[in-house]
């Protein structure tokens, strides 16, 4: 016959061991998740600045290369930021061109261009999944841990993670920058209306590759920046006991 200790044990470790394993996925998810907030930040601070559009239809001289006027591409720039916050569907402006009205997409352009809105709301969704994943981390670390040392620890291994991406992304971009578009055109799509000729599609006359350029330098920048302050977060945290006591 168990004695009372052996029957105690037997009803109350099943609850620690299922709290352990919980909080061992939580951490693992966390730790991938962590990247995916800081790119996703990146991306919905990119798809909303409406000044960065415009900086670059200046700086690329969209406006001798389409021939629209300063009104139009200021109305264009207004619609991609309200579309990537739009329902799914079609994104289509009309147009005067060197005084002739024109719709300023053709069918290929449409389609792709809802190929991209849908990649890009993916995305800013995953985003704010990551999002509820570290509150979800935190709430363990306060109601669990009882300590930010093990945080602290898997925001370095996170950040440790996202720095490995940046290096790998980083090496192939200096490398050869077209093929590593032309590499992602293909991953990301499973067709091939992304094949625009930049001579008459004006999806690719408003943005051609030197903004993409931009694009990708001021995607590197915010991940770096909020990669450094996740770092020295993590390492505060994992020095804390030395740093404020227990």
């Amino acid at each position: 016959m168990p004695s009372p200790a052996t029957s105690v044990t037997s009803r109350v470790s099943p609850t620690p061991d299922l709290l352990l394993w919980v909080r061992a996925v939580i951490s693992v998810v966390f730790v991938v998740m962590l990247p995916l907030l800081l790119i996703g930040t990146s991306l919905r601070a990119l798809v909303s600045d409406r000044d960065f559009l415009l900086r670059g239809f200046e700086d690329n001289q969209v406006a001798a290369t389409t021939g629209l006027d300063q009104p139009q591409l200021q109305r264009i720039a207004d619609a991609f930021v309200s579309y990537f916050e739009a329902p799914p569907g079609p994104l289509q402006l009309q147009v005067t061109v060197r005084g002739l009205p024109r719709p300023l997409f053709n069918d290929r352009e449409v389609q792709h261009m809802e190929d991209v809105q849908a990649l890009v709301q993916a995305f800013l969704r995953l985003q704010l999944v990551a999002a509820a994943v570290v509150v979800v981390r935190l709430a363990f670390s306060l109601v669990v841990d009882r300590s930010l040392v093990p945080l602290g620890r898997e925001m370095l291994l996170s950040t440790a993670l996202m720095v490995a991406l940046v290096v790998i992304i980083g090496v192939l971009a200096v490398l050869d920058f077209d093929d590593l578009w032309l590499r992602f055109h293909e991953i990301a799509f499973r067709n091939d209306l992304w094949q625009l000729d930049p001579s008459r599609d004006y999806l690719i006359m408003l943005f051609p590759e030197p903004f993409w350029y931009a694009a990708t330098f001021r995607m590197a920048a915010s991940v770096a920046v909020q990669t450094l302050v996740v770092a020295v977060l993590g390492t505060a945290f994992l020095f804390s006991p030395r740093l404020f006591g227990r």
